[in-house]
């Protein structure tokens, strides 16, 4: 089958700089002053966190003293269960229900205490805040805690009351693990309340960016290491257990748990506490719902639903706080949710096996007095060695050196690890079954420890950290939550494992878990312009990056996305321009439905220095309504200005509803896969007969284009609720960019910028920089001074910017492959995006002849 590719692989990211960053919402009135002399922004400085505030290092001793109840009862379960009672036995036992069910039960414990932090989450979030939830699950907690102690005596034992009391207490205590672990970390991060980075100078005379980022991973590394210390209660537990009682055993989590109980509430004062925000979780059902019933997020939004007359259907949609960008944070918010946390399950159900299967593993080997529930502490130990070594060594040295850990590939290397601990684990067990009887040392058994928590410092922690950082505040808990949920997922997975979680099966099960372990607004045109020549059945769009995704390395859905006098002035820039702009003109005429996020819009232009006279008499020819501004109408400074009808877009909303156009069976039903392209050659898939090679700023470095001309122009913009705002203004400067452009469709949102900074690469938003916007635009709109302007997003873009102008190439590789070169456009790819399409694909017309096409569009 012959076939069309257009590869969008994203430039590589540059290390150590935020993508963006996230202010509260403020409005102008309350924008902080301007940075002193000594906090202005330079590029190339360290960056390093904030001191942890000391109120954090009480909630991490108090969550220390959590998790060593939890796994101090945690470790004598195993043998609790599967071994019977016999006082004197080298293996402890009491209830003797056999390996397998007490591999379910445990793992039904597991899946319980984690599946119900959703509703300690609710409960927080909803209904009486963190602390009071916190307070409530340890409650919960201790009362679960005192049926076991009191069911697991030998009378109750003997009496046959044992199992009961241990069901009973799985149920309630599990309840009370999932009230805390859903709002701890969270209310622990709450204490930290700078989200700004900035500038200081240390002791020694350096000066260095602090960054509220990079405190937020230590505040959770250091969280994580006082768990694991936790985590070395078996060391205790199991020992009484073994050499006196497990209601002994039990009765000194009961202890910790009461003391830790008791610390947390008599430190309420000291606490910073968020309210309860109402009903979100609701709000958020209610808009699935929606969505659901009117088949995509695009059609449940209420600008939608008014246009088809269905708003009236859903009493949600009249709700002040039901607007079209609520319905894009839900949409966001789930994206993000099914992309961080779909494949933990899966590590989960490796993690999980150092508490049940692998103590069973134990008991098969030479003990040699070593009880077979002792080496599950191996785990914490490496941890508690392990955090301190990555915060203080490992990652300085990474920053150092400008190498970019970051957070997927943490998260891929814990997999990795997981992975191989599991192949160990398996490979050990054939060795125990043709091996005689208890002749392997249990302390064979380290490396699958070790490799397990070596996993840990970098699966659990990220997780953590990213489940914070992109919940919005009156979700925190509820996100949190989610990312528990995960280990309770694979514990349901380990339930349905428990068959072969028995000899002769081990070998397998243990093998078999080591397996689990850009369309920016270019391309979509260039792929528009094919499908609407017939070709869009051939068409697979390649990239790391589609609509709806937010990176900087995905510049198109923060652009201002307008029509402007922004282009250079040589021939290719100035027909593209045309044709780009008679094109949208068009599209906004006729009502197509590629125009939905399209608007006219009034457009006032000024140059600081006036374009060439090439450029004035191109633009005269075509742009509707253009009037040139008399000198004396000008602003201080201007020495050109126009008036004319614009068209302004909703660039993040336009490339998502093109992808959703581009997919459907009338365009010829575009195919996208994510996928990141490391050369030219890997966009040639099976049967590929042309790639159209739209890679922005990854053609400087991608194998096999490596283009020199090639450099990244940053900016930065603000992204405001300006609703009062219905023009485009701009200004155009020698090294900056002021412009006010509204979003069509957007409920009043409206983007503010600007710069232009060719080749400077730093990623991190500069607090002066937004200052200078702020000033700039209200110069250019006093309205925005009206009070009502509200501070949503501050971001940075990387503008993929080329020498002598973009490249439209049709090219022959050594390889004998067809590829048309389209990149480069700089910050013009929105308005000259459609002529640059139309120049490509026409360059290719001799290779798609040579394909079938459907009806033309």
């Amino acid at each position: 089958m012959h076939s069309i590719t257009l590869a969008m692989p994203e430039r590589a990211r540059t290390p150590d700089i935020l993508d963006h960053q996230i202010l509260p919402k403020v409005t102008h009135s309350n924008t902080p002053k301007p940075l002193q002399a000594d906090q202005a922004y330079e590029p190339g400085l360290r960056r390093v966190p904030d001191r942890i505030p000391w109120v954090v290092g009480l909630i991490i001793v108090v969550e220390l003293g959590e998790r060593f109840t939890y796994f101090g009862l945690s470790g004598p379960l195993q043998n609790y269960i599967k071994n019977p009672y016999v006082p004197g036995a080298e293996l402890p036992g009491a209830l003797g229900r056999g390996q397998a069910v007490a591999s379910a039960l445990g793992n039904f414990f597991k899946f319980w205490a984690y599946a119900s932090t959703i509703l300690g989450a609710v409960v927080a979030d909803q209904y009486v805040g963190k602390f009071k939830a916190i307070v409530i699950a340890s409650g919960i907690y201790i009362v679960g805690l005192t049926i076991l102690v009191a069911t697991a005596t030998p009378a109750a034992i003997n009496g046959g009351s044992a199992f009961g009391g241990l069901v009973a207490s799985m149920v309630i205590i599990g309840l009370g693990t999932g009230g805390i672990k859903a709002n701890v970390t969270p209310f622990c991060a709450e204490q930290y309340k700078k989200g700004s980075a900035f500038v200081k100078t240390l002791r020694s005379g350096e000066r260095v960016v602090v960054d509220p980022a990079l405190t937020v991973e230590r505040m959770f590394m250091w969280f994580y290491w006082a768990v694991n210390i936790g985590a070395l209660s078996p060391l205790i537990t199991v020992n009484v257990e073994a050499k006196v009682s497990f209601w002994l055993a039990f009765l000194i989590p009961l202890i910790v748990i009461v003391l830790a109980a008791v610390v947390f509430i008599c430190s309420s004062k000291l606490y910073v506490k968020t309210k309860p925000k109402g009903s979100p979780i609701v709000e958020t059902a209610r808009t699935v719902y929606v969505a659901i019933s009117e088949r995509g997020f695009e059609n449940a939004k209420p600008s939608s639903l008014s246009e088809r007359g269905r708003i009236e259907k859903y009493p949600i949609a009249s709700s002040a706080n039901y607007t079209d960008q609520s319905v894009d944070g839900v949409k966001k918010g789930i994206r993000a949710c099914k992309q961080l946390f779909l494949l933990f399950p899966f590590y989960f159900v490796c993690w999980v096996q150092i508490w049940n299967n692998l103590i069973s593993q134990a008991g098969q080997m030479a003990l040699h007095g070593t009880p077979n529930d002792l080496l599950q502490n191996l785990d914490p130990i490496a941890l508690i060695i392990f955090i301190p070594f990555l915060d203080l060594v490992v990652y300085p040295a990474l920053r150092h050196f400008k190498i970019d850990f970051r957070p997927e590939l943490k998260i891929t290397a814990g997999f990795f690890m997981a992975s191989m601990s599991m192949v160990y684990a398996s490979v050990l067990q054939h060795y125990i079954y043709i091996s005689p009887a208890q002749s392997i040392h249990v302390w064979v058994q380290t490396p699958a420890y070790v490799l397990v928590a070596f996993s840990e410092a970098f699966v659990v922690v990220t997780g953590l950290e990213i489940a914070y950082t992109n919940a919005p505040e009156s979700l925190r808990s509820l996100v949190s939550s989610l990312f528990w949920l995960t280990i309770g997922v694979a514990a349901a997975i380990c339930i349905g494992l428990a068959p072969v979680s028995q000899d002769p099966y081990l070998v397998w099960m243990y093998g078999s878990l080591a397996i689990p372990s850009s369309a920016g607004i270019i391309g979509l045109n260039v792929a528009l312009e094919l499908s609407k020549r017939g070709y869009g059945q051939h068409i697979t769009i390649m990239a790391e990056h589609l609509p709806g995704d937010e990176s900087i390395d995905y510049t198109s859905p923060w652009a201002g996305a307008n029509f402007s006098g922004i282009s250079g002035s040589d021939a290719n820039a100035l027909r593209w321009d045309r044709s780009g702009y008679l094109a949208m003109m068009r599209l906004i005429d006729t009502g197509a439905e590629e125009a939905k996020y399209l608007s006219k819009t009034a457009s006032t232009e000024y140059w600081d220095q006036a374009p060439s006279q090439d450029k004035i008499i191109s633009m005269a020819e075509y742009l509707h309504d253009l009037v040139i501004i008399p000198p004396a109408d000008l602003p201080k400074g201007a020495a050109f200005g126009i008036r004319f009808t614009t068209v302004t877009l909703n660039a993040p909303a336009h490339c998502e509803y093109l992808k959703y156009l581009l997919s459907q069976p009338r365009y010829g039903g575009v195919k996208f896969v994510r996928r990141k392209v490391s050369s030219l050659q890997d966009a040639f898939l099976h049967g590929t007969q042309i790639v159209f090679n739209c890679v922005g700023n990854a053609a400087s470095s991608l194998a096999g284009v490596a283009d020199s001309k090639c450099y990244p122009t940053r900016g930065q913009i603000i992204l405001v609720k300006a609703p009062s705002v219905r023009v485009n203004v701009m200004r155009h400067g020698k090294d900056y960019e002021t412009y006010i452009i509204p979003r069509p469709r957007s409920d009043g949102t409206v983007i503010l910028g600007g710069y232009l900074q060719p080749g400077d690469q730093t990623r991190q938003t500069r607090p002066v920089e937004t200052e200078s916007i702020l000033s700039r635009t209200e110069g250019l709109l006093p309205i925005l001074k009206n009070g009502e302007t509200e501070i949503l997003h501050v971001a940075v873009g990387l503008r993929p910017s080329r020498q002598g102008g973009a490249r439209v190439e049709l090219e022959t590789t050594p390889e004998g492959n067809n590829v048309v070169h389209n990149y480069g456009a700089g910050g013009t790819g929105f308005q000259a995006g459609m002529g640059m399409a139309k120049d490509a694909v026409d360059l290719a017309s001799d290779i798609l002849s040579q394909l079938q096409t459907q009806s033309r569009l």
